[in-house]
């Protein structure tokens, strides 16, 4: 008898711990207060859209002085490239409207499928990224506002790499070659 009341008393603890480990987990999701909810399905690619067009109407204000932000940041995405169907292409072909009087329209349809199509996956992905490196430039004020909803469309998005916080600048090859001399022509100095 004795035998077959330790295992049980295992299984008990064990049956425990699970229950408590997959409570934890319920109660972080439910605090956290994002997640996908399939029984409340939505796009976060339009809530994200939406909140950008908010913020370039003015109806939510970036922290940040007014000085038209909102036409350099709309002229930066009208003249980024995301990946289309063969080529490159100008992101304006999922940017429907950037102005400040209109706001900012995104044509989320043509991203639906990104769940199983890979080139509408690249597609929205690059539509990311344009829109993180448009705003790390024209109004680095805004990203705090901008990550967390471009987190949630970026969780949508198979094996996508955009940095939410904000696109760094790249240095032009000129100024990558000359750093590179001068690093080199140092450490033959040391040697």
């Amino acid at each position: 008898p004795r035998c077959l009341a330790e295992p049980t008393r295992g299984v008990t603890a064990m049956a425990s711990r699970i229950a408590v480990v997959v409570a934890s987990l319920i109660g972080v999701q439910a605090l956290s207060g994002s997640g996908y909810d399939p029984s409340k399905p939505d796009e976060p690619f339009d809530a994200a859209s939406q909140a950008l067009s908010a913020w370039i109407k003015e109806e939510v204000e970036v922290p940040r002085k007014k000085d038209g932000w909102q036409t350099s940041f709309c002229h930066c995405v009208q003249n980024g490239n995301i990946a289309s169907w063969f080529q490159y292409a100008s992101a304006q072909y999922v940017v429907d409207t950037c102005n400040a009087h209109d706001g900012f329209v995104l044509r989320s349809g043509h991203m639906q499928d990104r769940h199983v199509e890979p080139l509408q996956a690249m597609m929205a992905c690059d539509t990311l990224k344009v829109i993180s490196y448009c705003l790390s430039h024209e109004a680095p004020e805004a990203l705090p506002m901008w990550q967390p909803m471009c987190n949630d469309a970026h969780y949508t998005v198979p094996s996508c790499d955009v940095a939410c916080s904000g696109a760094v600048h790249v240095a032009s090859g000129n100024i990558a070659a000359m750093l590179m001399a001068v690093v080199a022509a140092a450490a033959a100095n040391f040697a």
